[in-house]
């Protein structure tokens, strides 16, 4: 797993972010610690052994999309049906 740490730094005391492959949250707040870095807060970035069994899946356009074009349908239908309106409107 990858870890991001965020501490200071014992020999200057500037603001330090750092980014471990550790096993746990306690391995990284070590290995941040050993780096010479006061441990302020250690987060989960990424669950790499997770992160590649996961597939990835495409949206197929779903409900949203079926919607889309059932407006634009319509759309169309009435513009269709009020052609002589619309000309007149527009000064044709």
């Amino acid at each position: 797993m990858k870890f991001r740490v965020t501490g200071q730094n014992r020999e200057t005391g500037a603001r330090q972010i750092m980014e471990f492959e550790a096993e746990s949250k306690g391995a990284a707040e070590r290995k941040a610690d050993k780096a010479g870095m006061s441990v302020n807060h250690a987060t989960l970035i990424a669950d790499t052994v997770e992160a590649h069994d996961t597939p990835v899946r495409k949206a197929s356009g779903g409900v949203s999309g079926k919607l889309v074009w059932i407006v634009v349908i319509a759309v169309v239908v009435v513009a269709v049906m009020n052609w002589g309106r619309l000309k007149e409107l527009w000064g044709g």
